[in-house]
C-alpha cells in the first residue's frame, strides 16, 4: 500500500531544508543577540547587516511552515494510498460499476492511518525531550526558563527540573498534534464517496483556513490570560486544557491553518492539478493574509520583541508568516514541480537542502545544544580581538556561517549511514516494529 516507487515532491524534500536552514541562521543569530548574549545593541546594529539578513528576519517566525510541509506529504501519500486500495477493489470487483466506498475500518485503509499515527506520536516523544532536555533558555511566564542539558551550559551549574517545560508547545509538538489531527480530519474527507468529492473537500478545507484564523484572536482573548493563572495556580489539568487550544509558543490556534493548506496542496498534487491551481490557491491566499496583516497593524500599530517568542505571537506577525510562506510555497512549485529542467539536473541543484532536510526534526532538537557548546569556547576567543563595531559584527556573522557549515558537514557524514540514529531513523524503526514490516 504504501507505493515503494512513488514519486517524490522534490520541491517539499527541498523547501523542508531550505527552512532548516533559516532555523539554524535565526537560531544561531538569536544566540548571540537576544537569548544568551547581547553581542550588540540592536540600535548599534549596522544597516547593512540588517539589509543582509532582512530576508531571515521575515521568516524567522517561520516554524508552522513545517506544519504546512508535514501536512502536504501526509494528504499527498494518504491520497494515493486510497487510490491505491481503490484500484486494487476495482481488479477484484471487476462487473462492479458502483464507485468502491471507503471504510476506514478495513484493514488495509487502517494500516494507513496507523502508521501515520505512529509517526506523528514518535514526534511527541521527541518534543517531550526537546522541551526537557534541548531547548534554548525561553522567556516564560515572567523568567527565563531554562531545560535540563541546555540549562547546564546556559548557566554553569545543574538546575532542578522545571516541570512547567510540559506545558510547552515547541514546533516539534505543534507539527506531531497536527499531525494526528490531521490524520483523522483526511480520514474523514475522503471515508465513504468523499474521495469522489474533491470540491467539497476544498471547500471544507479553505473555511478551516479562514475559520482557524478568524477564531484565533478571539481564543486568545478569551484563553490566554486563564492560562498563565491556571499554570500559576496549579491547576494542570486546566493547563493542558489550553494547552491544547493556546498554549505558548506554537499555538495551535492559528498554526493549525498552516496544515489545511498543507492538505489542499498535498490533495492537489495527488489530483494532478496543474501550476494554474498552485498559482491561485497560493496567490489568492497571500494577498488576503497579506491584506489583513496591514489591516490589523493600521488598527493596533506593530510590536515585536525577542521575548515575544516565548509568549504569544502578535496576531500581525502570524498573518504576514503565512502569506509570505505562500509565496515561497509557490516559488518552489513553479521552480522545482513544474520547471522545464530535467529531473536528474534539479535533484543535483537541490541536493545540499534536500540533505539539511532530510534530518529536520533531528537539527530543530539538537541546534541549540550544538550552538550552546560552540560558543563556550568561540566567544572567548573573539575576545582577544579589540571589540569594535566592525569586529562584532563580523563575530556574529562568523558563528552563524559556522553553525550552518557544522550542520552541513554533520548531515554529510551522517549520510554515509543512512541518519541511523536521527529522529527520523527511530521513527521508522518504531514504525516498523509496531506494524511488523
Amino acid at each position: 500500500m504504501e507505493g515503494t516507487h512513488r514519486k517524490r515532491l522534490l520541491s517539499l524534500d527541498t523547501s523542508r531544508g531550505f527552512y532548516t536552514c533559516v532555523i539554524i541562521i535565526a537560531h544561531a543569530f538569536s544566540h548571540l543577540m537576544f537569548w544568551d548574549m547581547s553581542l550588540i545593541a540592536l540600535e548599534d546594529f549596522s544597516i547593512v547587516a540588517i539589509i543582509i539578513l532582512s530576508p531571515i528576519i521575515i521568516i524567522a517566525t517561520c516554524a508552522p511552515v513545517f506544519v504546512q510541509i508535514s501536512a502536504s506529504a501526509l494528504s499527498y501519500n494518504f491520497y494515493l494510498d486510497v487510490q491505491k486500495f481503490i484500484q486494487s477493489q476495482k481488479e477484484i470487483h471487476t462487473l462492479s460499476e458502483n464507485p468502491t466506498s471507503i471504510s476506514f475500518r478495513n484493514p488495509m485503509l487502517l494500516r494507513i492511518i496507523k502508521k501515520n499515527l505512529i509517526n506523528y506520536a514518535v514526534l511527541l516523544g521527541a518534543s517531550l525531550l526537546h522541551v526537557f532536555l534541548f531547548h534554548y533558555g525561553l522567556h516564560w511566564n515572567g523568567t527565563v526558563q531554562h531545560t535540563i542539558l541546555t540549562g547546564i551550559i546556559e548557566t554553569g551549574k545543574i538546575l532542578p527540573i522545571n516541570y512547567e517545560v510540559f506545558f510547552q508547545t515547541d514546533a516539534i509538538g505543534l507539527i506531531a498534534m497536527s499531525g494526528i489531527f490531521n490524520v483523522g480530519l483526511i480520514s474523514l474527507l475522503l471515508c465513504k464517496e468523499g474521495f469522489y468529492k474533491p470540491k467539497r473537500n476544498l471547500i471544507i478545507l479553505f473555511g478551516l483556513v479562514f475559520g482557524w484564523f478568524i477564531l484565533s484572536p478571539i481564543l486568545h482573548l478569551i484563553f490566554d490570560d486563564l492560562f498563565w493563572e491556571s499554570l500559576n495556580a496549579g491547576q494542570y489539568g486546566i493547563t493542558l486544557l489550553l494547552k491544547l487550544i493556546v498554549g505558548p509558543p506554537q499555538s495551535i490556534f492559528p498554526n493549525f491553518a498552516f496544515g489545511f493548506v498543507g492538505i489542499i496542496y498535498g490533495f492537489a498534487f495527488a489530483q494532478g492539478e496543474n501550476y494554474v491551481f498552485f498559482k491561485k490557491t497560493c496567490g489568492i491566499l497571500a494577498i488576503i493574509f497579506l491584506g489583513a496583516a496591514g489591516i490589523v497593524v493600521l488598527l493596533n500599530g506593530f510590536s515585536l520583541s525577542p521575548d515575544s517568542f516565548g509568549l504569544f505571537l502578535p496576531l500581525e506577525i502570524q498573518l504576514l508568516d503565512f502569506a509570505v510562506i505562500q509565496i515561497l510555497t509557490l516559488l518552489f512549485i513553479k521552480k522545482i514541480e513544474f520547471s522545464s529542467t530535467s529531473p536528474e539536473i534539479l535533484r543535483k541543484k537541490t541536493r545540499i537542502f534536500r540533505q539539511y532536510g532530510s534530518v529536520t526534526m533531528t537539527v530543530y532538537m539538537f541546534e541549540s545544544v550544538l550552538c550552546l557548546l560552540n560558543m563556550l569556547w568561540f566567544i572567548p576567543l573573539w575576545k582577544l580581538l579589540p571589540q569594535t563595531s566592525f569586529i562584532l559584527h563580523l563575530e556574529v556573522f562568523t558563528f552563524v556561517a559556522m553553525q550552518l557549515a557544522l550542520w552541513y558537514g554533520i548531515t554529510t557524514l551522517w549520510k554515509r549511514s543512512k541518519y541511523k540514529f536521527s529522529v527520523e531513523w527511530f521513527t521508522v524503526l518504531i514504525r516498523k516494529k509496531i506494524l511488523k514490516n
